[in-house]
């Protein structure tokens, strides 16, 4: 396999999770009623409750959204194809824990940010 192809495959693999499971994340760092896309995703968020802390990732609607979902897929692309001098598994553990981390992080500083953890 080439290289090229390993790194898209990485990345697909990567970014795929991401995408998968992001809302999980969401709820996991919340406790805000999100849940898998396939079993109903935001719906029981409390985003939809007029009273009480709002998820501050469904709060920033689909542009803040993205960008969330951006800081996580980005590097993860980046780890996919870059550094040369790493084999595929590294290339993809790397990339693959960029979820939970970059993830996680930014569940933190907007959390704290939009004061929902007091």
């Amino acid at each position: 396999m080439t290289r090229w192809r390993s790194s898209f495959l990485i990345a697909l693999v990567s970014i795929v999770m991401t995408s998968v499971f992001l809302i999980d994340v969401c709820n996991l760092s919340y406790q805000c009623g999100c849940t898998h896309l396939w079993a109903g995703a935001d719906a029981h968020c409390n985003i939809h409750n007029p009273a009480g802390k709002h998820c501050p990732w469904c709060s920033m609607g689909m542009a803040g959204y993205g960008l969330v979902y951006a800081g996580i897929v980005i590097p993860q692309g980046f780890l996919s194809f870059f550094p040369r001098r790493w084999n595929s598994i590294k290339r993809l553990l790397a990339a693959l824990a960029v979820f939970p981390i970059a993830g996680g992080f930014q569940a933190l500083v907007l959390g704290l940010a939009y004061g929902y953890f007091s």
